[in-house]
């Protein structure tokens, strides 16, 4: 046997070893887990296509009752998942899978007295990655009472804010478009942060501040994974981007702001922000390179049933901190953001949902004046709209769903087709697919050589 195949027979060794233990812990821990197991059930398909990641969501409006909780058992819970993607044809990209996996997931969840701690950890065989083997901790974090009205949640964290699906205005916490594109669960498009929430619960309003002191960007796509457009290319390319990363100083840290209130139903939230523009969409003449421009963004949402559904609209002004006049090419200009959306159920178990989000660059004018090259200028108004289908069947425990990106001005799109089948609380099987096509130098036609198709299990505990 070779050093290689050793190596991946000692990793799938010690992967099937902490499977052991971690059913191991969940049958010691069975009494307290037993009752949640209906409440977890029913919830399946709302955390598969929604990204709620737990009961105590970042997104929920309601307050917590601070203080009245009693010390109570240590809850434990986990999943071991494995998941398969391969590309529907030939691909620029160095690997042969778009997803290879196996990924365990161990969390404990409890109140210590007043203050409630979470911990998610995670031991990922991902083949794809040149880093094989890894240990992430998605979640560690303590949650506590200041005063009566505020609380404060310090640690590893997955945040999320705003009104948009698979849209975000004002929602600048990290995202993994990797995971995304290929067919990981959607929860896993939130990426966590070492963060600081601060949440004030008034009678008039709630408030919530987030310091990120260390600059958290996306993952985003960069060649070793998928195949991206780059104007020194003809066609997508696989080469790394190269990228400057912003020093590591108080000062590009990342301040995140959101007022909200609910008045006779109908949600109001304002938002701030100021950081860095998460993905590197700059670009240093002098050495080559993109980097992370500064980024200062304000904004708003509305949501309220409306029609037998909900209606949500959202506006972001996103001023471009290092290029305010727009005469730099090389930095993206300011822009205004808009989203509009409806959902709701069809008929019994089916659900449809459309959002129109549109952008424009101002200061377009300028830019082109300054650009050496006009063509590589997004357009001075982009838009997608997107379309979500999801019908219910089999007393709910199959789920037809499509997830639909289509951009007029550029006429391309990228579908994201999906059915899961929950045979059982532990049992839960995913079929889908990450569709790309139009020009190779737009926004989503750009992937069309990154189609796939995966597959993934997963058994919970």
């Amino acid at each position: 046997m070779g050093i290689a195949s050793k190596r991946k027979a000692m990793i799938l060794a010690a992967l099937l070893a902490l499977s052991a233990v971690t059913q191991s812990i969940t049958a010691f821990a069975q009494p307290s887990a037993t009752p949640n197991k209906e409440i977890d059930s029913k919830n399946q398909d709302f955390l598969e296509d929604d990204w709620a990641s737990d009961g105590r969501g970042e997104d929920s409006w309601a307050d917590e009752p601070w203080g009245e909780e009693e010390s109570s058992a240590i809850e434990w819970r986990g999943f071991s998942e494995f998941g398969l993607g391969v590309f529907r044809s030939a691909s620029p990209s160095p690997e042969g899978n778009s997803l290879n996996e196996w990924r365990n997931q161990i969390s404990a969840s409890g109140y210590l007295g007043e203050h409630y701690l979470s911990s998610k950890v995670e031991l990922l065989y991902d083949d794809v990655d040149d880093n094989n083997l890894q240990i992430k901790w998605r979640e560690l974090y303590i949650d506590s009472p200041i005063t009566e009205n505020i609380s404060s949640r310090i640690g590893q964290q997955v945040l999320t804010w705003g009104t948009g699906d698979f849209v975000f205005l004002n929602d600048f916490f990290p995202k993994n478009w990797q995971s995304m594109f290929s067919g990981r669960d959607d929860e896993y498009l939130k990426a966590p942060s070492a963060s600081a929430k601060f949440s004030y619960y008034g009678e008039n309003f709630n408030a919530d501040i987030v310091w990120t002191p260390e600059f958290h960007p996306d993952i985003y796509i960069r060649g070793e994974r998928f195949a991206y457009a780059h104007p020194a290319y003809p066609e997508p390319t696989a080469e790394l981007l190269q990228v400057e990363q912003p020093e590591r100083t108080v000062s590009n840290g990342q301040l995140a702001a959101r007022l909200s209130k609910t008045h006779r139903g109908i949600e109001y939230a304002a938002y701030f922000y100021r950081g860095l523009y998460t993905q590197p969409n700059s670009f240093n003449p002098e050495t080559g390179q993109q980097y992370f421009a500064g980024l200062n963004a304000y904004g708003a949402s509305i949501r309220s049933p409306l029609a037998g559904g909900i209606a949500n609209a959202e506006f972001s002004y996103w001023q471009s901190r290092d290029d305010k006049d727009g005469n730099n090419p090389f930095i993206p200009n300011s822009q205004i953001k808009t989203l509009i959306g409806f959902e709701r159920e069809v008929i019994a178990n089916f659900t449809a949902g459309m959002q129109w989000f549109s952008e424009l660059n101002l200061d377009h004018q300028a830019a082109k004046q300054n650009s050496l090259d006009n063509g590589s200028l997004p357009n001075r108004w982009h838009h997608n709209l997107t379309l979500r289908l999801n019908y219910l069947a089999m007393q709910q425990k199959l789920t037809w769903s499509l997830f639909a990106f289509y951009s007029p001005d550029e006429n391309d799109f990228y579908l994201k087709p999906k059915i899961n089948y929950r045979h059982s609380d532990q049992w839960n099987f995913t079929l889908g697919a990450n569709e790309f096509n139009g020009d190779s130098q737009q926004q989503w036609g750009q992937f069309k050589p990154s189609s796939n198709v995966y597959f993934r299990i997963r058994y919970s505990f």
